[in-house]
C-alpha cells in the first residue's frame, strides 16, 4: 500500500515518486510516479494569521472559513496550542448562506518580540476533524512620533 499525505496541498497538483523493490533479477526495482489534484476541504482566507504592529496598539485579524459544498462541516469548538499571547473567537459569518465562519484573533503581547501559535478548529467531519490555523505575531517598538 502506498499513502501520500496531502495535508496543506488543497487546490494544488501533487507529484510523488515511489520506488518499488522486486525479487526479479532482471528488474530488481521500479519507479512509479503518483500524480493527482488534491481537492480543497474548505476555503480558508487568508491561510494564516499575521498579527504585526506596534507595542500598545490594538492588533487584530480575521480569517473566513467556508466549507466546500461537497465536504460540509460545522465548527464545534476552537482551542489554542499555547494561547499565551492571543485571544480569539469564532462566529458564524453574518449574511452567509454557505455556513461560513469568521475567526477573529487579537494580540495580547505587550512587549516587543515575536511569537507563533496555532488555533485548532474542531469540526464534526470525519474527513478533517481538526483544522489548524497558524498565527504569527510580530510586535514592534512604538514609532518615534508616537512616543511620549
Amino acid at each position: 500500500m502506498v499513502k501520500v499525505h496531502t495535508r496543506g496541498y488543497g487546490g494544488k497538483k501533487i507529484r510523488e515518486n515511489v520506488h518499488i523493490q522486486t525479487n526479479n533479477k532482471i528488474r530488481p526495482g521500479l519507479s512509479v510516479t503518483v500524480t493527482g489534484y488534491v481537492e480543497k476541504f474548505a476555503d480558508i482566507r487568508p491561510q494564516r494569521i499575521i498579527l504585526s504592529g506596534s507595542a500598545g496598539q490594538t492588533i487584530k485579524a480575521q480569517v473566513k472559513i467556508t466549507p466546500r459544498t461537497q465536504y460540509p462541516f460545522k465548527i464545534l469548538s476552537a482551542r489554542a496550542k499555547q494561547g499565551k499571547y492571543i485571544k480569539f473567537r469564532i462566529a458564524d459569518a453574518i449574511g452567509s448562506n454557505a455556513g461560513s465562519y469568521v475567526l477573529t484573533v487579537e494580540n495580547l503581547k505587550k512587549e516587543i518580540g515575536r511569537y507563533n501559535d496555532v488555533i485548532y478548529l474542531e469540526t464534526d467531519s470525519n474527513l478533517r476533524p481538526v483544522i489548524p490555523i497558524y498565527v504569527v505575531g510580530n510586535i514592534l517598538s512604538i514609532p518615534a512620533n508616537r512616543k511620549k
